[in-house]
């Protein structure tokens, strides 16, 4: 069925002829298009221009219009890629919150028992079936705010067996979920220690027993690291990716958070996909990933630094030396608890001095580039998926100006509505 969305005041294409991701000035190109339209067929885009070219492509081309969909003078542009997310745990760490605003540090609330050991507890806790229900609330929020492409994350269980229901709940939403959305897992099994046990043998049970049985069980497409201290050193970090490399798994890294420890020059050395966070990022390791040999992304998360106060990445510099950047929400229970992309737009811009145009490709086309889905989505060109979203102003950069409220009218996924305003 071709399916007809016209009158588009700012049609945000993010066309990506280069065919690698955008960096530097490149990174400000978003593909607008004034007084646009949008054809689909089914789930892919046909083709996409400005108004006045509509009667001459559909009679030159003999298409005959099955639906319309009128923007009315509204910004539609890709829907969001989330490319760095925590979606499945369970319980509520609001009380560390509380802790915080009193002045205490992320690692002072980990010493107390706080942190990642106590959602681990409560992932532990739960069964499989729950842990289902409370994830199918979370991702209809990302859906409400615009979000199309989830990447989601182990790391709650830090035992085999927990682990794989993590991996195997973000499977079922993969495979069954109402909205369509396209899902990827990572495992992150190296995200803490689980308490009482060795670190070298958890290390061992990682590399041994977990990545063999997971990459078994296809539960995983991505393998990431927490390389921070106290956490995962560099020599730890280089063996867990190597062996995930061996199975087939494609590096990820949490890196330069809290500590800038040397995980730039082992995310390289390994060709990780993405590296993330970079709050601590020093500038000779920002020349490293600008010398790169091949595309790699550096995932900002500007929600975490807002939520515990600390650092945010230094993107001018990173945009400055030619780094390509995404933008992600890592939605989590104990550093940042927002489903919202657009709240992460508006730090961004506010926090990080990124501007519209380059905040924009780093919630599309360069964020497709962090999970390897660029061929698919993250911009709007004949043959990849429909996955729009029609925003409830005439002006695209009224997205970050108008912070704060949810400015999705149509959410729009391979073709079919999967939100309306």
């Amino acid at each position: 069925m071709t399916v007809l969305i016209k009158n588009i005041t700012d049609l945000i294409t993010c066309e990506n002829l280069s065919r690698k991701p955008k960096h530097g000035k490149d990174q400000s190109d978003i593909g607008l298009i004034k007084n646009g339209f949008i054809l689909y067929n089914d789930d892919k885009i046909l083709h996409k221009g400005r108004m006045l070219e509509l009667k001459h492509f559909l009679k030159q081309n003999k298409i005959k219009i099955k639906n319309e969909i009128d923007a009315k003078n509204n910004v539609v542009m890709p829907g969001f890629i989330d490319t760095h997310t925590h979606f499945v745990f369970a319980g509520s760490r609001s009380d560390e919150y509380e802790m915080r605003i009193k002045g205490l540090t992320y690692e002072q609330i980990t010493a107390k028992g706080g942190g990642i050991k106590a959602t681990v507890k409560s992932v532990r806790d739960i069964s499989k079936e729950k842990l289902i229900e409370i994830t199918l609330k979370r991702l209809k929020k990302f859906v409400t705010y615009g979000t199309t492409t989830i990447e989601g994350k182990s790391g709650y269980g830090l035992d085999l067996k927990n682990e794989m229901k993590i991996l195997e709940v973000i499977k079922f939403f993969k495979d069954n979920n109402p909205y369509n959305l396209d899902i990827f897992s990572t495992f992150l099994g190296a995200h803490s220690f689980p308490e009482g046990r060795n670190k070298n043998e958890y290390i061992e049970e990682i590399c041994e027993q977990m990545i063999p049985e997971i990459t078994k069980r296809r539960l995983a497409t991505f393998i990431d690291v927490f390389c921070e201290k106290n956490y995962f050193s560099t020599k730890d970090t280089d063996r867990i990716l190597k062996v995930g490399k061996k199975y087939g798994l494609i590096p990820k890294l949490h890196t330069d958070q809290f500590n800038s420890i040397g995980g730039i020059e082992i995310a390289l050395k390994n060709k990780a996909i993405s590296v993330d966070h970079l709050e601590v990022v020093k500038l000779s390791d920002i020349k490293l990933l600008a010398n790169a040999n091949y595309n790699i992304i550096a995932t900002l998360l500007p929600g975490v630094s807002y939520f515990l106060n600390i650092n945010y990445p230094p993107a001018r510099k990173l945009i400055e030396n030619n780094v390509p950047i995404a933008l992600a929400t890592d939605f989590n229970p104990g550093s940042c608890m927002t489903e919202n992309m657009q709240i992460i737009m508006s730090l961004a811009s506010i926090k990080m001095r990124m501007t519209i145009e380059e905040i924009i490709t780093a919630v599309t086309i360069n964020a497709a580039y962090a999970i390897n889905f660029q061929n698919s989505a993250g911009s709007i060109e004949k043959g990849k998926q429909a996955d729009l979203l029609i925003f409830d102003t005439p002006s695209y950069k009224d997205i970050v100006y108008n912070f704060g409220v949810n400015q999705i009218k149509t959410v729009i996924k391979k073709g079919k509505i999967i939100y309306k305003n």
